[in-house]
């Protein structure tokens, strides 16, 4: 499976992404952030989760994502195709560069030299994930149904590399708590590339799974809204200049 199919899979049913895709907490967004001044590329905007999130906490912002089916969902920026790879932006034209879920998708070889073109000397970059807390029993089960996750892993392990050419990352990590519904727990699930690009039998058997989960685990059961465990985990770096 090649990596551009699957970071362009998620514009097959933008609507579960949006509804079932927990939005950025904007507090950490602002953290990820202080102190910078200026325009900010979300790389990777998708739909606009993170771009939302960034206009919100007073920011003018640039959305490039490789989908343009995702793209045509995000409201909150100027929208761009393109890659991390190869940015549709001039040399040093934005103060930072973030990424939201997206990270685990890019080869920081290439696209960390990309993202230090377009950023002005001293330039934030700026990376989040919303993970799954798998210390909560129910989330630990609805883990073991839908699969693992190379963004939760990244995140677990930290092992986020620091980017040649900034500043060695700063991590924090904050605990939340998402309150979803029955549908929204399904949207989430059949958002995520895998099931996207899953044969219709593998798609069958997870969602049967997942809506056993939900009807008979004593945290879900009966309950039209419930609590669903998180990690925000985000790290930034400064461009270096010189």
């Amino acid at each position: 499976m090649e990596p551009i199919e699957r970071a362009t899979s998620f514009g097959a049913d933008v609507g579960a992404y949006e509804l079932g895709r927990p939005d950025c907490d904007d507090d950490h967004v602002a953290w990820m952030l202080d102190g910078v001044e200026g325009p900010v590329l979300d790389l990777g905007a998708g739909s606009g989760k993170l771009s939302r999130a960034i206009a919100r906490v007073g920011f003018d912002v640039i959305a490039v994502d490789p989908d343009a089916a995702m793209l045509e969902r995000n409201d909150a920026a100027a929208t761009y195709v393109g890659s991390a790879d190869a940015i549709p932006l001039p040399d040093a034209s934005v103060a930072a560069v973030t990424v939201g879920q997206a990270w685990h998708w890019f080869d920081p070889a290439t696209a960390g030299p990309e993202i230090a073109r377009v950023l002005r000397p001293g330039g934030r970059l700026g990376l989040i994930w919303n993970t799954r807390d798998t210390s909560d029993p129910f989330v630990a089960e609805l883990a073991a149904i839908i699969g693992p996750s190379p963004a939760e892993q990244m995140v677990t392990d930290d092992s986020v590399l620091n980017v040649t050419g900034f500043t060695p990352f700063e991590r924090d990590q904050r605990q939340r708590v998402r309150m979803m519904t029955a549908l929204e727990i399904e949207a989430m699930v059949t958002s995520r590339s895998w099931y996207l690009l899953a044969e219709p039998q593998q798609q069958s058997e997870v969602l049967a799974g997942v809506r056993n989960l939900v009807a008979t685990h004593p945290h879900s059961r009966g309950r039209e809204r419930f609590e669903y465990a998180l990690h925000s985990t985000v790290y930034r770096a400064d461009l270096v200049s010189g």
